[in-house]
C-alpha cells in the first residue's frame, strides 16, 4: 500500500479536526466563552476615556489572543489520546509533517473564529475606533494567531501522556510566544498611535520570520518527538 501524499493528509487530518469540532463544540466554546470573560474583564477593569483604553487595547487583545489559543493548542491530541487512536495516529503510513500541518492550520482556524468574536467586542467597550487600522491589526493577529499555533501544537504532544499537562504545556509555550506578543502589541500600538514609532510593518515581518522559522523547525522535528 503506498503512503498517501503529503496535501492529502493534511486536508484528511484538518478536515476531521474541524467536523469533529463542529459536532461537538467543546474546544471552540471553551475558548469563546473565555475570550468573552477576558473582554469584559478588560472592559470593566480599564474603562476610561478612549484615548486610555486606546493605549490599552493592544495588551488586550494579545493577552486574549495568548490565553484563549493555549486553551486550544491544549487540546490537539486529546481526542486521539482518549480514544486511544494517538498510537494508531503515529504508526500509520502517513507522513507525520503533514498530520502535524492539518493540526496547525486546525487551531489556527480555531483562533481566528475567536478573535472574530472578539477584536470588534473588545474594542467596542473600550470605545476604541479601529476601523482605519483594521487591515493592518486583523493581519498581525492572524500572523500571531499562526505564530501560537506552529509553537504550540507540536509541543502539545507532550499533553499526550504526560501528567499534568494542563501546568506544562502553558510554562514550556509561554515563553517561547514570548516575541510574537511583544512584536504584536508593539506593531498593533504604532499603528493606532500610541507607540513611538515610524512603522508597524517592521513588527510584522518580525512575526512572519519568526513563523516561518518555528514552522519549518516543528515540522522537521515533530517526528522525533513522536517517537521519543
Amino acid at each position: 500500500m503506498n503512503a498517501p501524499g503529503f496535501f492529502s493528509v493534511v486536508g484528511v487530518v484538518l478536515a476531521k479536526d474541524l467536523r469533529t469540532e463542529l459536532r461537538s463544540k467543546q474546544t471552540l466554546m471553551t475558548m469563546a466563552m473565555f475570550g468573552l470573560v477576558l473582554t469584559f474583564v478588560f472592559a470593566f477593569g480599564f474603562v476610561a476615556d478612549p484615548a486610555t483604553n486606546k493605549k490599552v487595547l493592544p495588551g488586550a487583545l494579545w493577552a486574549s489572543l495568548l490565553f484563549t489559543g493555549t486553551l486550544g493548542v491544549g487540546r490537539t491530541f486529546a481526542r486521539e489520546a482518549e480514544l486511544g487512536a494517538f498510537a494508531a495516529l503515529v504508526l500509520s503510513p502517513a507522513d507525520r509533517a503533514a498530520v502535524l500541518l492539518g493540526k496547525m492550520l486546525g487551531n489556527l482556524a480555531m483562533s481566528i473564529v475567536v478573535m472574530v468574536l472578539v477584536v470588534p467586542l473588545l474594542a467596542l467597550m473600550l470605545r476604541v475606533d479601529i476601523t482605519a487600522t483594521a487591515a493592518i491589526i486583523a493581519l498581525q493577529l492572524l500572523l500571531g494567531a499562526l505564530g501560537f499555533a506552529v509553537v504550540g501544537t507540536p509541543l502539545a504532544v507532550m499533553a499526550v501522556n504526560a501528567r499534568f499537562a494542563e501546568v506544562l504545556l502553558p510554562i514550556v509555550v509561554f515563553p517561547l510566544v514570548t516575541p510574537v506578543l511583544i512584536a504584536g502589541v508593539k506593531g498593533t500600538g504604532i499603528a493606532l498611535g500610541t507607540t513611538i514609532g515610524e512603522d508597524a510593518w517592521g513588527w510584522v515581518q518580525f512575526i512572519a520570520a519568526f513563523d516561518v522559522a518555528f514552522g519549518v523547525g516543528g515540522l522537521f522535528l515533530f517526528e522525533r518527538m513522536v517517537t521519543e
